[in-house]
Parts: structure tokens; sequence; C-alpha cells
């Protein structure tokens, strides 16, 4: 009996710190694949001083030269539902989001900050339906 107690406390522990390390797993894998979006979107602002326009998203991932899939935007993986570039008034920002719990459906955004005529990145997410802060990297805090 001690045995099946000391395994039953050692689950209780394992299972949110296991969840836990999945989704980080899962955030970073997004981070990753959002690598090409960031360099056509320097290369773009760095060539022509601004960003490029359109209507709709995949308008501006086709003047990127990038993938502009309906399905999965400019990247998807196993667990990145799509990824795009966003630009409007509100918000210039590379969009990722996420499939597969505990961060299913979840957004989180790379903001483009244009300060001195370069791009810096700043790693966000909504306060509606963003990544949980406790899976965010270090950087995104």
């Amino acid at each position: 009996m001690i045995v099946v107690a000391i395994i039953g406390i050692l689950a209780a522990i394992a299972v949110p710190v296991y969840i836990n390390y999945i989704a980080r797993a899962k955030v970073s894998e997004g981070l990753a694949l959002a690598g090409p979006v960031k360099t056509a979107v320097t290369e773009y602002y760095s060539m022509h001083g601004k960003l490029p326009e359109g209507s709709k998203w995949t308008e501006v991932l086709e003047a990127l030269n990038l993938p502009n899939s309906f399905e999965s935007g400019a990247a998807s993986g196993n667990n990145v539902k799509r990824i795009w570039w966003l630009n409007n008034e509100q918000l210039s920002a590379i969009k990722i989001r996420y499939s597969g719990l505990p961060i299913d459906d979840d957004l989180l955004y790379l903001e483009a900050d244009f300060e001195g005529g370069s791009i810096t990145w700043n790693c966000t997410a909504p306060s509606s339906g963003g990544v949980a802060e406790r899976y965010l990297p270090a950087s995104c805090r």
C-alpha cells in the first residue's frame, strides 16, 4: 500500500510538470516556424522602406514571397495550425495559432516595432484567447 501511495504522489506531481513541458515545447515550435516570416518581413521592409500592402493576409504573404495557403498560412506544423502576417492600423504582427491541448486554438503575436529604421520583434499573447503566460518562454514575458 505504501508503494501505491508513493506512486500516486509522484504521479500527482509529475503530470502537471509534464503538461507544462509539452505546452512550452509547442510554443517553441511556433516561434521557430515563424522565423521565415520574420526574415521575409525584415527583408521587404529594408528594401522598400514600408510594409507590403494588401487587404487580405494572403495577399500580404504573396507579396512577401511566402506560402499563402488559407488553411496553414505561411507555415504550419504538428502543433501549429497557422502562421500569418497581420498588417493593419492597430497591429503589425506575425500571428501564430496553436493546436493541441493545453494551448489548442490559442494565439501568440510577434509584434513588429519599427523604431529607428529597424525592426524589433516583441512577443505578446492577447489577453483574450492568448497563450497562457506560464507557457511562454522567458523572452515573451
